[in-house]
């Protein structure tokens, strides 16, 4: 692996750390922690459940995104719903 390839791994987890920090309000470590979590339970690699987390926050995420969607979809789409509801 290249070095701008592994920073923009890097770069790809710290953003999906942010998400969470946004959505649920936790500490770098409590969101990393919840990365792993969802690491440990569908055995798929930290890069790649940050980039499907990256993926469904940003609304364009596959098929290939069913894991962060089922860990993370709901609790998006209700973050994107408040707003709204209290615009009206």
């Amino acid at each position: 692996m290249s070095s701008s390839n592994g920073e923009g791994s890097r770069r790809t987890v710290d953003v999906a750390v942010g998400i969470l920090i946004g959505l649920r309000g936790y500490s770098d470590r409590e969101a990393f922690d919840e990365l792993v979590g969802v690491v440990n339970r569908t055995g798929l690699g930290i890069f790649s459940v940050a980039a499907s987390l990256v993926a469904v926050a940003a609304g364009s995420s596959s098929a290939d995104d069913s894991e962060a969607f089922n860990a993370w979809g709901e609790l998006i789409r209700r973050a994107r719903v408040a707003p709204l509801a209290a615009a009206s």
